[in-house]
């Protein structure tokens, strides 16, 4: 049984609207089941599923799309499925957890690139923001001779129109309600009994998912780049310090408290 303040927290989170089911899924697995072999039963997935107010069908539907997709695959035991991320769908998590769970500026330190403009031509593998055909904001400095490379301070502010090429202002109004929604949510935890390790683990995925969807929009930069409205570093800093309050839910753990639960 849920208690009413947990449910109160994750409205706060969702903003008391039903997350894109597949997109959850894909944190979930990304969460409790990165370690090679590992597998998530699908009364565990509903579960944690339940509690962030997803329907029993929402998921099936999902999890449909996901094998489809070629995330995830399943393994039939008895009457019971199990669930895992194929290879490509463990390769796909090990390359985004490290920006999601990071409680570190993705970089420290950018670079101006000016490219001949005669020349169409896009720098290696650089990450950055393209200001235009032959502008770049990187935070990797290229060892092109022919192409012009200077550092920017953190002190000194890029202009809007270079700053908005970093990050559009959509996701710039994400972070800052993310922003509002955690300082919300670590006050009424503060208030809130000890929670259970299924509320722990569905909290988590909530904090990570509603996390990814920002991040992972936006380029690897030095926070000093992205526009003056960005909260991006505000969020990063509350989830990190939340997933610590938190810490990670053994899938074992949770499995057996499930069967429990259901009297199996």
């Amino acid at each position: 049984m849920q208690t009413s303040s947990f449910q109160s927290a994750i409205k706060e989170l969702t903003d008391d609207q039903t997350p894109r089911v597949w997109s959850l899924l894909v944190t979930v697995f990304g969460e409790l089941a990165q370690d090679k072999g590992a597998r998530i039963s699908g009364l565990l997935l509903r579960h944690i599923s339940e509690r962030i107010g997803v329907k029993p069908e929402a998921m099936r539907v999902a999890i449909h799309r996901l094998r489809k997709d070629g995330w995830i695959d399943s393994q039939r035991t008895g009457r019971t499925s199990a669930y895992f991320l194929t290879e490509w769908g463990l390769a796909q998590s090990a390359l985004a957890s490290p920006r999601i769970y990071a409680s570190e500026p993705a970089a420290n330190q950018a670079w101006l690139v000016l490219t001949n403009p005669a020349q169409q031509q896009q720098i290696g593998d650089a990450t950055g923001a393209w200001m235009s055909a032959n502008l770049l904001v990187t935070a990797q400095e290229p060892a092109q001779s022919d192409a012009f490379v200077t550092p920017l301070d953190a002190d000194k502010q890029l202009p809007d129109w270079m700053t908005s090429k970093v990050c559009d202002a959509q996701t710039v109004q994400m972070s800052y309600t993310f922003s509002t929604a955690l300082i919300a949510l670590q006050s009424r935890l503060d208030r809130t009994p000890n929670l259970t390790s299924l509320e722990i683990a569905a909290l988590r995925v909530l904090l990570v998912h509603s996390w990814r969807r920002i991040v992972l929009k936006v380029p690897v930069l030095p926070d000093y780049v992205f526009p003056k409205d960005w909260c991006g570093s505000i969020c990063r800093d509350n989830v990190s310090v939340l997933l610590s309050q938190y810490p990670k839910q053994d899938l074992g753990k949770l499995e057996d408290s499930i069967a429990s639960e259901s009297g199996d």
